[in-house]
């Protein structure tokens, strides 16, 4: 029986989605307007001003661009702190160049792939930045990829050079071993790196400062963000190569970026919102703070030794660290002018402690990898009402239809379609359909909107039609469950059911010394119960230790268990 043929991959997808010409206008006007306001790029002398223009003329307006401009402006300041120690501008700049020329040395020559599979830290932030310089086409693959998936990938992409982690190595297959040239990125145990296997610093200490090495116009490299996915090959999704960077006028109208900040950035960088942020730390030349893998005492301690302004995270980072904050009786932690998320959503009762821990600060960021941000909360009015997912800003267009494709008028909920100006170009495999209407992405979410404020309901598939026919989403169980101090942790997802079709399952992680007699699965359904309906109380109430996360902060449904683990 012959295998299924399957597409050669492209890096140019020809496809038809994003919004009308108009609102690229109007966006690009209100982005003007922005930038006026907040003075956030730094201008200079009219020689500085060439020598950036220069500088971008050879290596774009992404992150060699943007490093290469900081690092000659400020050489000094502090530019990255990670597990590896502390680099300023400078030393990263002179470190990014060398691993370009370096790569060029071990075969990565213009028009190559490369793909990263690595943790937050020089090895995710360096390869992005010297993609540039050298030419060569980006994949960042998801940390939660299965051997077979990363073999898939890169055979697929034709990828020839993998870095990875070290602590990822012993999940590659035999075939990646033999096929791609493997260079370790974060080196945890030296005594014990595979022999023969190149290290990232090993290629930057090989490499050259040298820039004449390089290519003169360097083709203009692709950035792929491979999507999670517990089975398949995961998607690739190919960013567009804008024109204009008006994409981020919402991000500054609504949050108060400004120049030299010192960022704690725990949003994976492997994901489109952790390399934005990233993108913008370099646009400011921001200090970046980051850690591999996320530790509540430690994000603390960094805060407060780097004098923190900002904390760019995902949704189960900071709901561990607010947990963190209660167990240690910590009531405030002052200083920072921001803290923003995205991925999954922190219930109403969540953003409410964030704002009581930190200050009326907290920032919703609502998108995908294929979009960017549709939908930003500025503070104050997340403050006002905890139930908001965002503003739509100019350049972003959001209808909301029903099951029949047809718009639903505000304040009804629907599915959610969307478009941006600065949306994905396509998928690497042309093969996968691109759900479209009027031009706009389904984005697989329901909701509704209030003029320009739009509330995200849950995942589409989310709704829940119980016994009593009424509709149902998990979020409002969780946001009820989470507000009992008994209860640590709560995820909450329909099931079939052979009697009435669906029914709600719950998922609960007791807090620390909470026993099974304390809170029941009884108890559990009262609280729902009294403080819903008996519409809303879960058929199946499981109590856990743990719940399986992507490192967005998404629960793996797949990996749950069928029953009680505590």
């Amino acid at each position: 029986m012959k295998g299924k043929i399957m597409p050669r991959y492209t890096l140019h997808p020809d496809t038809q989605h994003g919004v009308p010409r108009k609102e690229v206008l109007r966006q690009f006007l209100y982005f003007l307007n922005v930038i006026r306001k907040n003075n956030i790029f730094e201008l200079g002398s009219a020689q500085e001003v060439k020598a950036d223009f220069e500088t971008i003329r050879r290596f774009g307006t992404l992150e060699s661009g943007a490093l290469a401009n900081t690092a000659r402006r400020h050489p000094e300041r502090l530019g990255l702190v990670d597990d590896d120690g502390e680099l300023t501008y400078g030393e990263c700049f002179e470190q990014v160049t060398r691993l370009a020329t370096g790569l060029h040395e071990v075969g990565v020559v213009d028009g190559s792939n490369v793909a990263v599979m690595a943790l937050n830290g020089r090895a995710a932030i360096f390869p992005l930045c010297a993609r540039q310089m050298a030419g060569y086409h980006i994949f960042m693959i998801n940390a939660n990829s299965s051997g077979p998936q990363i073999e898939r990938v890169l055979e697929f992409h034709e990828v020839k050079t993998l870095i990875v982690d070290q602590c990822f190595y012993e999940r590659l297959t035999e075939t990646t071993k033999k096929t791609c040239e493997i260079i370790i990125g974060h080196v945890d145990d030296r005594d014990s790196l595979p022999e023969g296997v190149l290290t990232m610093q090993g290629v930057i200490e090989a490499g050259s400062t040298n820039l004449s090495l390089l290519p003169e116009k360097p083709t203009k490299s692709q950035h792929v963000v491979m999507t999670s996915g517990t089975t398949g090959m995961p998607k690739g999704v190919v960013r567009r190569q804008l024109k204009s960077p008006q994409g981020i006028g919402p991000v500054l109208d609504a949050i108060p970026w400004r120049r030299d900040m010192s960022v704690l950035l725990t949003g994976v960088l492997f994901h489109f919102y952790g390399w934005g942020n990233m993108l913008l730390c370099l646009f400011t030349g921001s200090t970046i703070i980051t850690q591999r893998n996320f530790d509540s005492a430690k994000a603390l301690e960094q805060v407060e030794r780097y004098d923190a302004d900002a904390w760019i995270s995902s949704a189960s980072r900071i709901r561990g660290l607010i947990g963190y904050l209660d167990r240690n009786g910590v009531d405030r932690v002052p200083g920072l002018e921001f803290v923003t998320s995205s991925g999954s959503p922190l219930t109403p009762y969540e953003v409410q402690k964030v704002n009581q821990k930190f200050g009326p600060i907290f920032h919703n960021c609502y998108g995908s990898t294929e979009t960017s941000g549709l939908a930003i909360s500025a503070a104050e009015d997340l403050a006002a009402d905890p139930t908001l997912t965002g503003t739509i800003h100019p350049g972003s267009v959001i209808e909301i239809r029903n099951d029949e494709g047809q718009l639903v008028p505000d304040g009804e909920v629907g599915e959610i379609f969307a478009g941006a100006y600065d949306m994905f170009a396509g998928y690497t495999d042309p093969s996968i359909e691109i759900k479209t209407q009027n031009g706009l992405l389904r984005m697989g979410d329901r909701g509704y909107k209030k003029g320009n404020k739009l509330y995200v309901g849950g995942r589409a598939d989310d709704l829940v039609i119980t016994q009593y026919g009424e509709k149902i989403f998990p979020s409002e169980l969780e946001d009820l469950l989470i507000r009992d101090t008994r209860i640590a942790e709560v995820h909450v997802h329909g099931v079939q059911d052979p009697d009435f079709g669906q029914a709600l399952r719950a998922y609960i992680i007791r807090e620390d010394g909470v026993t099974a007699e304390d809170l029941a699965e009884d108890e559990v359904r009262r609280l729902v119960r009294e403080g819903l309906s008996d519409a809303h109380t879960p058929r199946d109430v499981f109590f856990v230790v743990d719940l399986p996360r992507n490192p967005m902060g998404k629960v793996i449904r797949p990996e749950l268990p069928g029953e009680s683990t505590a």
